[in-house]
């Protein structure tokens, strides 16, 4: 057999390695990150600490074991690396100090989870977000005899029920030590910077009274380590993604925008420059008109990365988008207000880091032409870009498989981007299957990424259709804001002009078209089986049926309220209007089902409302059920169940065109 002979399998999911988070040394000599793996035998994902040398692209484990060794910082001086690691019955940070050997345990925690870790400029302190559980680690496994619920966010989807106190801001000196709490607010800490001189760090919270109904209202506090005192940060009300301080004591910057109680998503985060001294707050980017948040989705690549804006210079930082399919890294100059682009083909910047002289940087890069990789961007008189590890690449050298197609598709006054993936042995004189492929968010963008389950269907022999259409994110505020109020159009007319303008091209056998989608994706399946008969069967996956049902029964489903702009006991005509449910009598399509039973996002009731319907009613309809799995199911769960997924859905599929 030759070595190409191979197609993508869903079991391939096995042999993939998935590395994130590369931390460059501060002289630029080597790239620290986390590669994660599967453990077929244990189903479960493991990750270790390794490193490459950005000269010789020499690659080194640094820890080993069936652990989650995650979030690697470099000290300032170079010499000290600090990281996190997971096990089943405590959370630790450890620290390698010069020569390698085995890490020293700076904490442990039984009876809690650590967040997120900086040091201070100086090198002297580390900064620390905790989140302590209402008991250990080891009781959280038992049920208690009985639950009291007074608040509306009482649940979170791959969490359960909310037993954890809120996330807490600590520092402790970098050597080890004490563990000195700095907040004790209601709300978690989800953001924190250290200022320009290590004498205070900077730190996000929602101190709304009433912040449940207030979720996007979030405060920036200064606390004075000298001082110990807690100064409000003042500014309009809206969201803040993250916040970065400069090697000065006159600017704040933060990523956010002033327009609290909109659509999650409509909105675009842009990047704002506080006066400390005047108050005066600047957006940076409100020009470009693009999202700072990392909304590219994928199954291999990692979505909705926090990655701040990094100085370069002082005068200068580096900073990324989603844009068009693509999240492109942006280079902003303080002093003209000029933005260069210095990596923005068809390409995702998912997480980067910079050496000292702001000359390197480590990049976490997703491409369609293989899994996630780490490259070096090196900005000396000339700029040169080059991968610095190979994971994949055995993998891929041994399977067979086509680039996605990139096309330009009219729908009423506008240019949706649209991805077309073809069968590894494809022939245009041939006749095939298509499969629309529809994104969850909503306000999300499919991309330039290695997509898996793509593949896997590609592989199978379907020309596999994936756009972005109206509602998504990725083309300005009006794009993504289109939905509002109207979830399923002008989604439905762009996804279906679509599918007409492929069909039009000639290869694809039109009796023989099919849809699936996740979430949003799933809402949008049930709505369109429900408005057309054009498709000979469908795939609906965690999705939503009714609108006002989920309001009640969502972790976070009273957001709905942003959306519609009403209540469902206030204004049950619009909720009703735009449940896909509604319009059950009219589904003939047949229709799989696919949900998990721990699914808080898109509770399993919606599933189990619209089976019942359809069975009821002898339409041809099938319920598959995963247990203990969350809305992740297809990114995160557990590997075989990650893989069972995608072949119930291509039997489905295959069954289904057969008859």
């Amino acid at each position: 057999m030759n070595k190409k002979e191979k197609n993508v399998q869903p079991d391939d999911l096995y042999r993939l390695n998935f590395p994130s988070d590369p931390q460059i040394s501060p002289d630029g000599e080597k790239v620290v990150f986390v590669k994660t793996w599967i453990d077929k035998k244990d189903q479960k994902y493991y990750a270790n600490l390794y490193s490459v040398d950005t000269e010789k692209k020499s690659l080194h484990q640094i820890t080993r074991g069936h652990s989650q060794d995650r979030h690697p910082r470099w000290n300032k001086n170079g010499k000290q690396l600090i990281f996190i690691r997971n096990t089943t019955e405590t959370c630790d940070l450890l620290s390698f100090y010069e020569a390698p050997a085995e890490p020293m345990p700076l904490l442990s925690l039984d009876d809690g989870d650590i967040k997120d870790i900086d040091f201070s400029p100086d090198g002297m302190w580390i900064g620390l977000l905790i989140q302590k559980l209402d008991t250990s680690k080891r009781d959280q496994k038992k049920e208690p005899l009985k639950r009291e619920i007074h608040r509306l966010f009482y649940r979170l989807d791959g969490e359960g029920f909310r037993q954890k106190k809120a996330v807490q801001l600590y520092i402790m000196k970098s050597r080890g030590g004490k563990l000195i709490q700095v907040t004790d607010v209601p709300q978690d800490v989800t953001d924190f910077s250290w200022n320009y001189d290590s004498s205070g760090i900077y730190y996000v919270t929602n101190d709304h009274e009433d912040a449940d109904k207030h979720m996007d209202e979030e405060s920036i506090f200064f606390y004075s380590m000298d001082e110990k005192k807690h100064l409000r940060v003042e500014k309009p009300a809206g969201p803040v993604g993250w916040i970065q301080t400069d090697s000065s004591e006159n600017y704040l910057y933060f990523s956010g925008h002033f327009k609290p109680g909109e659509s999650w998503g409509a909105v675009n985060f842009e990047i704002q420059k506080l006066d400390l001294k005047t108050g005066e707050i600047t957006s940076l980017t409100k020009n470009i008109d693009r999202t700072t948040d990392m909304v590219t989705l994928g199954d291999i690549t990692p979505s909705f990365v926090k990655q701040k804006a990094l100085f370069q210079t002082p005068e200068s930082f580096l900073f990324t988008v989603s844009s068009e399919g693509a999240n492109p890294l942006l280079q902003y100059n303080l002093n003209t207000d000029e933005i260069t682009p210095l990596i923005d083909g068809p390409e995702c910047v998912i997480a980067f880091s910079l050496s000292e002289n702001g000359k390197r940087v480590a990049i976490h890069l997703a491409q369609m032409e293989r899994p996630d990789e780490l490259w070096l961007l090196t900005m000396n008189e000339e700029k040169h870009f080059q991968r610095i590890t190979f994971l994949n690449d055995n993998y891929m050298d041994s399977i067979a498989c086509n680039l996605p197609e990139v096309y330009s598709i009219p729908s009423e006054q506008i240019i949706l981007q649209g991805w077309l993936l073809m069968p590894p042995d494809f022939k245009k004189t041939k006749k095939y299957p298509l499969l629309l492929q529809i994104h969850g968010g909503p306000r999300t963008q499919y991309g330039y990424t290695w997509f898996h389950e793509m593949h896997v269907f590609a592989a199978a022999g379907y020309v596999v259709l994936y756009t972005n259409p109206r509602g998504s994110q990725g083309y300005g505020h009006t794009f993504a804001d289109a939905i509002t109020g109207k979830w399923a159009e002008p989604t439905m007319q762009d996804l279906m002009t679509a599918v007409d303008y492929v069909l039009k091209l000639g290869f694809i056998d039109s009796e023989k078209c099919f849809v699936t989608g996740g979430s949003f994706g799933g809402y949008m399946t049930n709505w369109i089986v429900g408005h057309t008969n054009r498709f000979k069967a469908a795939v609906t996956q965690r999705s939503i049926c009714d609108l006002a049902s989920f309001f009640g029964t969502s972790d976070t489903g009273w957001d709905l309220k942003a959306d519609f702009h009403a209540l469902p006991w206030k204004n049950s005509d619009v909720y009703a209007k735009w449940s896909p449910i509604t319009y059950a009598n009219d589904i003939n399509t047949p229709l799989c089902i696919i949900h998990s039973e721990n699914d808080l996002r898109c509770p399993v009731e919606q599933a189990e409302q619209l089976f019942v319907r359809l069975k009821y009613d002898n339409k041809p309809v099938k319920y598959v059920l995963f247990p203990e799995e969350s809305h992740g199911l297809s990114r995160s769960g557990r590997p075989d169940r990650r893989v069972e997924r995608l072949k119930v859905m291509l039997s489905y599929f295959n069954e289904e065109m057969n008859k």
